[in-house]
């Protein structure tokens, strides 16, 4: 069995691409049955607030971006985006805090629906731009991905997976893990970044020979 974690962020466009290129990845490897995916969390801004403050086009103008550039910019995001069957609206993204929403990923993991959870924030955040740090709107989409609402509602309560998260981003760091996507296969750095579909199934062929190649030398 091949191990790969994902280290990324609901708040990254990013991530969106990625979790789609892997997909497809997966859908081409003619072992994916053997593949175990596992999300790890990573917080782009952790010090972001909960409540939406300026666009992300308000703070990269900050940052010394023109308004040409970003036009450029975001016009690309929303291609790339378009070429894997998603809307990126990068122009009015607010960016939030994303932290509960890791949490709650957690959850989703124990209940079996991790994959529907982290797809669902993707696009509630980029697509449909809500608020994924607002209680309430988490709630919403914790039931439309099929988690139990009383424990949605002790989770978001609470502090119950925060050391679960903490703890992904803690090996981030000892692992050298700077950048989203990150994808970690058995513990070593593959890739990470914007990859594309075709770049992530190469290196799915070559850490499953690496992998066999192991347990072979192993026995």
């Amino acid at each position: 069995m091949l191990t790969v974690e994902i280290w990324s962020d609901i708040v990254c466009p990013w991530c969106y691409l990625g979790k789609r290129r892997w997909e497809d990845a997966l859908a081409r490897f003619p072992h994916a049955d053997e593949v175990t995916t596992l999300w790890r969390s990573f917080e782009l801004r952790p010090k972001q607030p909960s409540v939406p403050g300026d666009s992300l086009e308000e703070m990269m103008r900050r940052d010394g971006h023109t308004r040409e550039e970003l036009d450029e910019i975001f016009q690309w995001i929303g291609g790339l985006g378009k070429d894997v069957g998603i809307e990126l609206r990068p122009r009015e993204y607010r960016p939030v805090n994303s932290f509960d929403a890791h949490r709650l990923l957690y959850l989703a993991l124990d209940h079996g629906l991790v994959h529907a959870m982290k797809d669902r924030l993707l696009r509630a955040y980029h697509s449909e731009l809500l608020n994924i740090a607002d209680h309430d709107v988490l709630r919403r989409l914790a039931d439309e991905a099929g988690l139990p609402a009383a424990d949605v509602a002790e989770v978001l309560a609470g502090d119950r997976y925060a050391d679960r998260v903490r703890g992904d981003e803690d090996r981030a760091s000892g692992i050298k893990v700077t950048s989203v996507p990150s994808f970690v296969v058995d513990g070593r750095e593959a890739v990470h970044g914007m990859v594309d579909s075709d770049a992530m199934l190469a290196m799915l062929h070559r850490e499953w020979e690496r992998h066999t190649a192991t347990a072979v030398t192993d026995r």
